[in-house]
């Protein structure tokens, strides 16, 4: 497999992983457009699990076009984005610009193969990862919303017990003395692992647990078969995820309200 297929393969995972996250509640939505782009909504309050997902290296504007006609009549109120691995042209902007998604934000999206042993996450003694259970949906809102500085409720509406009980989900936590103090999510589909919301309370960060929770996640991935792992990460984030050995292969387009 050459790198634009190990890319292209990521890319197809992700929008798998987002189309999956939807069908998997009762009131999510999912279809897709005449070229296979994505329009799926979870109904959450995460602007990016809702809308439009374009995997194809130049989106096709009048699909986003269509799309973006049937996210504005299924949003009812609720924050959408459109998510492009192609760079967007003015008239996307534009169609984007229509519908007031007028942020334009773009995301590192980095892959990292897993081929042989990865490394023991390293704690020091009084640190554990660990797998959440379903029912603990609100501690892994709490953390992941003291981490990210957003409402826990944003984090419940789409992570519910339901959710964190499918197959393809998996959450973690990371403890310290036992006191709850980092978070990370893996979803896997078609034999990539795709990592989110990995995140830290500030009394605990610069102590290695985001780089903990990865790589319980990469081992996790590889004793259940993934051959690759992505993620779409902010760009202050970027360094953590080189550590771990991801790299850094296309910048992907958001727009937000």
């Amino acid at each position: 497999m050459n790198n634009g297929d190990m890319v292209s393969g990521a890319a197809g995972a992700f929008q798998g992983a987002v189309e999956a996250l939807a069908g998997a509640l009762p009131n999510g939505f999912v279809e897709l457009g005449p070229g296979g782009a994505l329009l799926a909504f979870t109904r959450s309050q995460i602007p990016a699990l809702n809308g439009i997902v374009s995997t194809a290296p130049t989106p096709d504007k009048a699909e986003i076009g269509l799309l973006g006609e049937k996210a504005a009549a299924q949003a009812r109120g609720l924050p959408w984005s459109i998510r492009l691995r192609g760079e967007p042209d003015a008239e996307i902007v534009d169609l984007a610009a229509a519908h007031g998604l007028t942020t334009l934000t773009r995301q590192p999206f980095m892959l990292l193969p897993l081929e042989g042993a990865r490394p023991v996450p390293e704690f020091d003694a009084i640190t554990s990862v660990r797998l959440l259970r379903n029912a603990e949906y609100e501690t892994f809102a709490t953390v992941l919303g003291a981490a990210f500085g957003a409402p826990p409720a944003v984090i419940t509406s789409l992570y519910t017990p339901l959710v964190l009980g499918r197959p393809f989900v998996s959450a973690y936590l990371a403890e310290v003395d036992g006191v709850p103090a980092a978070a990370g999510l893996a979803i896997l589909t078609e034999r990539h692992v795709g990592l989110a919301n990995i995140g830290t309370l500030p009394d605990y960060r610069r102590r290695g647990l985001g780089r903990a929770v990865t790589e319980t996640i990469l081992r996790d991935a590889l004793a259940a078969g993934a051959h690759t792992a992505y993620l779409h990460s902010t760009d202050e984030a970027v360094p953590l995820f080189e550590r771990a050995g991801f790299r850094t292969e296309e910048s992907w387009a958001s727009f937000t309200a």
